[in-house]
């Protein structure tokens, strides 16, 4: 009788390793079918996600309203390409409030063609109010002319 317990409780040892590696297949089978999803409109959704995070920041730093009004267009093509991750090409354009381009060198990195042959460009419009300048050492004057900028973003 003794042996036949014995027999009995290794079946059920070596049921519990199957049962474990059924298991653990499913969850690896699973988890490989479930990965993110590569629609190009979440694709698209994500980029402009990124540009306008990235044009806050810059704006929250107040190095945009400095880049621009002072019209620092490398220092702007600099921390655009440190802040946008390495693989998304840009092409930034400002303009004044009647429609008028403000940058005439255009501010772009990545091959420009990216942008008419890609089938998914992220357009992001970030209007730029002011830029507050120092009068005195106490003082500071608002300078009220409205920027609005377009940065069209695109995986390569």
């Amino acid at each position: 009788m003794k042996k036949l317990a014995n027999k009995s409780a290794q079946i059920r040892v070596i049921e519990v390793f199957l049962a474990s590696f059924i298991i653990a297949f499913a969850f690896s089978f699973a988890n490989i079918m479930t990965g993110l999803p590569t629609s190009p409109k979440y694709e698209e959704t994500e980029l402009e996600k990124v540009g306008y995070n990235t044009l806050y920041d810059l704006d929250k730093m107040g190095l945009l309203s400095r880049f621009i009004y002072n019209e620092e267009w490398t220092n702007l093509t600099a921390a655009l390409r440190v802040l946008l991750p390495y693989d998304v090409y840009f092409n930034l354009t400002i303009y004044y409030l009647n429609g008028t381009k403000v940058n005439h060198p255009p501010i772009f990195y990545g091959d420009p063609q990216a942008f008419s042959d890609s089938k998914y460009v992220a357009s992001i419009t970030y209007g730029l109010v002011n830029c507050p300048s120092r009068v005195n050492a106490t003082y500071y004057r608002a300078i009220y002319e409205p920027r609005t900028i377009i940065l069209q973003l695109v995986r390569r």
